[in-house]
This record gives C-alpha cells, sequence and structure tokens, in this order.
C-alpha cells in the first residue's frame, strides 16, 4: 500500500498538520455537511472520504491509510 510520510512539530490545536518528503504541507480534514461541503475522493485508492489529509500545494486528498503521521517535538 502506497504511503505519504508526514511529520508534524505537535502545535496544531484540533487537527494535525505536517510537511512530507517532498516539501508539500498536509493537514488533517473533516467533510462539514452542514457547510454543505460534498464527500472527497482519495486521490490514491479512489474512496469517497469524509475525512482524511489535505495537500494544501496542490489540493489531493488522501485516506488516513496512506498517511504515516510522525509527530517531532
Amino acid at each position: 500500500m502506497e504511503t505519504i510520510k508526514v511529520v508534524g512539530d505537535g502545535q496544531g490545536i484540533t487537527r494535525k498538520s505536517g510537511t512530507d518528503t517532498n516539501g508539500c504541507k498536509w493537514i488533517e480534514f473533516e467533510v462539514d455537511a452542514f457547510a454543505e461541503q460534498e464527500v472527497g475522493e482519495c486521490s490514491i485508492c479512489g474512496a469517497e472520504i469524509e475525512s482524511g489529509w489535505l495537500c494544501l500545494d496542490g489540493g489531493d486528498e488522501v485516506c488516513d491509510e496512506h498517511i504515516d503521521f510522525e509527530e517531532v517535538n
């Protein structure tokens, strides 16, 4: 299974965030139905997702299963 290694500094208040080995920024997301947000699609496996990780440097969304998150302090 393909995974993306993301390293974060533990500074997020409610959502984890970090940077992958290519320097791209990632943040956890959750679909807000009350804000009329729509379900996304994992750019790796194609599954419909209501939560996962969003790449801020391209807009890709991926399942939690495809993120290897490491917190460093």
